[in-house]
């Protein structure tokens, strides 16, 4: 693997990064940790779907504001690489959590949680490349 010269671009905009991510951690973990504190426990409730919903757009809205802020022209992957690590943050510090107090991890759900992640990631990453299209460019 060849190394990154100065002159030549890093793959990832970490800014573009950094500020999806703080958009999907106030928009997508909040709804994402009270679902988890109120509904974990396999209760069915409405409320339930309706706090994965609210996160699952939480999520969009984080990555499509990277894959919009982003200057290296790759706004599906910015997305995606932003939905999914601010998830894969999150999930560990609740699986810590879950196994310092005794309890299991449902793997299986976690997987799924993850891979509606991506999805939300890329279709952040559709917005935002479709705001760019559309010369809406972000004031930097």
């Amino acid at each position: 693997m060849t190394p990154v010269t100065p002159t030549e671009p890093a793959r990832w905009d970490g800014q573009a990064i950094r500020e999806g991510a703080s958009v999907a951690v106030l928009f997508a973990v909040p709804f994402t940790i009270i679902a988890r504190l109120a509904f974990d426990d396999d209760h069915k409730s409405g409320w339930a779907s309706v706090l994965a919903l609210a996160s699952f757009l939480g999520f969009v809205l984080g990555a499509g504001v990277a894959a919009w802020r982003q200057r290296r022209g790759t706004p599906l992957s910015h997305g995606v690489v932003t939905a999914v690590g601010v998830f894969v943050v999150v999930q560990v510090l609740f699986a810590v959590i879950r196994i310092a107090g005794g309890n299991s991890l449902n793997v299986g759900k976690i997987i799924v949680s993850l891979s509606l992640t991506a999805l939300a990631g890329l279709l952040g990453g559709l917005l935002g490349s479709f705001l760019q299209r559309q010369g809406m460019a972000p004031r930097r």
